[in-house]
C-alpha cells in the first residue's frame, strides 16, 4: 500500500468514493467486513463447506476488516499481514473479537500444518506480491493447508492493463509524471486525488485453475466480477481439496 497506507489507511484498504481523506466511519468500515464474510460463507455453504468451524485464516488481513467478522464463526481465527503497522492497528482497533493478528514474515505458510485450516480468505492481496512465482507458491500453499472439508476464497486478477495501455486515463498518466518529478504524495493525494499505483500482477483464469489442480485442489466456483474502472478484471475462486 506504500504511502497511501500511511496517509489514509482505511481508504487504502477499501476505496469507496465518499470516504477519501479519513472519511470512513470506523463502524461502517468494519460492518462491510461482516457483510462480506456473510456473503462468502453463504456461498461456500452451498457446497457444504467448511464442514467444521475449526480454524479460519485471513491472509493479508490489513486492519482486520474480514478477520474480525470471521471470528464469531470459528473456534480459532488468525489474521496475517506483512505490514507490522497494519497488525498493530488491527490489534488496537479490535474490540475483543477473539481473532489473533500475526505479522507474516515468511515466504510460505509453513507455520500452519497441512490440512489444518477450515476456511481461508485472501482478497485483494496476491496481485501485489513481487513475482509470479510468489503468487503461484501461495496458491499451492492455500490448497495444502486446507482441511478435507475446508474451503478457500481467493481473489486474483485475470487481467491487468499494461502501464502504457491507452485505456489508462490521461489524468493518471499526468500524476505519474508529477510523482516521478518528486511532488509530495500527501500533496498529490489531498489536492489532486492521486492514488499510488501499486505493483499489480494477473494470472489468467485457465492458468490459475491449473495451479490449484496441480496442488491437489478443485474448483467449486469462480464467478466473474465487474471490470474495475482501471481496467483490471478479477475473479474470486472458491477452492476445495480434491477428494
Amino acid at each position: 500500500m506504500g504511502g497511501l497506507g500511511r496517509i489514509d489507511p482505511f481508504w487504502a484498504i477499501l476505496t469507496a468514493p465518499d470516504t477519501r481523506h479519513g472519511g470512513w466511519d470506523i463502524d461502517r468500515f468494519f460492518a462491510t467486513g461482516v457483510d462480506m464474510v456473510a456473503a462468502m460463507l453463504a456461498h461456500t455453504q452451498r457446497y457444504g463447506r467448511p464442514a467444521r468451524p475449526g480454524t479460519a485464516l485471513d491472509f493479508g488481513c490489513g486492519l482486520g476488516r474480514l478477520t474480525r467478522a470471521l471470528a464469531p464463526h470459528f473456534e480459532r481465527t488468525y489474521g496475517l499481514d506483512v505490514a507490522s503497522t497494519m497488525i498493530k492497528q488491527a490489534k488496537r482497533l479490535d474490540p475483543g473479537s477473539g481473532a489473533v493478528f500475526v505479522r507474516h514474515d515468511r515466504e510460505d505458510l509453513s507455520r500452519y500444518e497441512s490440512g489444518s485450516v477450515d476456511f481461508l480468505s485472501c482478497l485483494l492481496v496476491l496481485q501485489h506480491l513481487p513475482s509470479r512465482d510468489a503468487i503461484e507458491r501461495y496458491l499451492r500453499e492455500f490448497v495444502r493447508v486446507l482441511s478435507p472439508g475446508g474451503v478457500a476464497a481467493v481473489q486474483l486478477p485475470e487481467r491487468v492493463p499494461p502501464r502504457d495501455d491507452p485505456y489508462v486515463p490521461l489524468g493518471t498518466r499526468g500524476k505519474r509524471w508529477l510523482r516521478a518529478a518528486g511532488v509530495s504524495p500527501t500533496f498529490l493525494y489531498e489536492r489532486l486525488g492521486w492514488e499510488p499505483e501499486m505493483l499489480m500482477s494477473a494470472v489468467p483464469y485457465e492458468e490459475t485453475i491449473r495451479i490449484f489442480e496441480a496442488a491437489g485442489g478443485r474448483l467449486l466456483d469462480a464467478p466473474p466480477e465487474e471490470r474495475h474502472p482501471s481496467g483490471v478484471t478479477s475473479r474470486t475462486y472458491y477452492i476445495a481439496p480434491r477428494e
